[in-house]
């Protein structure tokens, strides 16, 4: 009996183990089969590469150029005049590493890598959601067979910055800030917004510090008595360091990924005025919301969510979101929904509120399947402008 009742334990822990890894498996077949499906739907070619060839728009160009290419210098005869400096390196490079082993076309080796990369993003998005099931679920729901599950298996930055992202908090939950270090600088050179989880880092630090009953006033001595802190937080922006003595080297302007941006029509204003804007885009015709109130209307929930999250105590992870929407919105509404939606903390925060209800959370599941379908459709058709 004795054997037994250790034995069962280890058993229910290897069952659930599996159900964890089964889940987003079983979204990653689901979804593959609705997407291929929405693309069969709306072309005459046939295969995975002619999948994988669809679903690569907009930036997806982009970072198969720079995982070909690297970074050109200015100017190049017969080329396009905007650069790719603005589009971070490590994600081109991971695949470009993956090509040189195997020998494949860059947009298969791309959409594989980012299908793993959002399965990897899900298993460590499980402590994350505190062992919630139902969660859990509708989160790889989300990532791999939801209405933006493109996003998240093409040739994009998403994939690598929800996975890194979420490595990021979860090594801060479990109090591990050097791999939360290591984690922030490679995310820091996935996106620019990247380098801000910096702050929560030094957040969950100083929470800890108040935990063990220091003052707020203590904690600059406090941190500088703990060099692996220091470390810590030193080499989180180390990624776009690295990013911007490579420009340096390359094109002789170690901030061409910010000077470039006007080539993209990003230029400085008001927020509040591109907000409105974009709320003021009032469809000619129908009454679905066009491109640019969709952006609005993502960019005000996002910040509503990170409220929720700072509502729930959660001040890094709502910081951390709260930036990563606003600085892009200082310059236009351009990507708003791309950006939103890879934010994982957001995410977590909206599929752990569904999910309080079995009802909301059943149709939330239906509606994810079902909107899948569509708007994979209208991203191969070139319909949506949302990246």
């Amino acid at each position: 009996m004795a054997l037994e009742d250790v034995a069962r334990p280890s058993a229910g822990a290897r069952a659930m183990v599996m159900t964890v890894a089964a889940v987003p498996l079983l979204f990653v077949i689901g979804g593959l089969a609705i997407r291929y499906a929405a693309f069969a739907s709306v072309s005459e070619e046939t295969g995975f590469a002619a999948y994988a060839r669809a679903l690569c728009r907009w930036d997806c160009a982009w970072y198969i150029g720079i995982s070909e290419q690297g970074y050109e210098r200015f100017p190049i005869p017969n080329h396009s005049n905007v650069g790719r400096w603005s589009f971070f390196p490590l994600y081109p490079m991971l695949v470009a590493a993956i090509r040189f082993v195997f020998p494949y076309p860059t947009i298969l080796i791309a959409t594989v890598t980012s299908i793993a990369c959002s399965y990897a993003a899900c298993l460590v998005a499980w402590p994350l959601l505190e062992n919630n099931m139902r969660a859990y679920v509708m989160y790889c729901a989300f990532l791999l067979s939801g209405p933006f599950s493109f996003h998240f298996t093409t040739f994009l930055s998403e994939p690598l910055f929800v996975l890194l992202t979420s490595c990021v908090f979860l090594a801060l939950k479990r109090s591990s800030y050097l791999a939360a270090g290591v984690s922030s600088a490679l995310l820091s050179a996935t996106r620019l917004v990247g380098v801000f989880v910096v702050f929560a880092t030094v957040i969950q630090m100083f929470s800890e510090h108040r935990r063990q009953g220091g003052s707020a006033l203590s904690f600059p001595r406090w941190l500088l008595g703990r060099p692996d802190l220091l470390v810590a937080v030193l080499i989180s922006p180390a990624g776009l360091f690295a990013y911007i003595l490579l420009l340096y080297l390359t094109v002789g302007d170690g901030f061409a990924f910010l000077h470039v941006q006007r080539a993209f029509g990003r230029v400085a204003g008001n927020p509040l005025v591109f907000l409105w804007d974009g709320l003021s885009a009032v469809p000619t015709t129908g009454w679905l919301p066009t491109a640019p109130q969709w952006s609005a209307l993502s960019a005000i929930a996002g910040l509503a969510l990170s409220a929720g999250l700072a509502a729930r105590r959660q001040y890094g992870a709502a910081l951390f979101c709260a930036l990563c929407i606003i600085l892009p919105l200082i310059t236009n509404l351009a990507s708003m929904v791309r950006y939103v939606i890879g934010l994982a903390p957001l995410t977590m925060l909206l599929v752990v509120l569904l999910s309080a209800s079995r009802l909301i959370w059943l149709a939330a599941l239906v509606l994810f399947l079902g909107a899948c379908y569509l708007m994979t459709v209208a991203w191969i058709g070139g319909y949506l402008a949302l990246v």
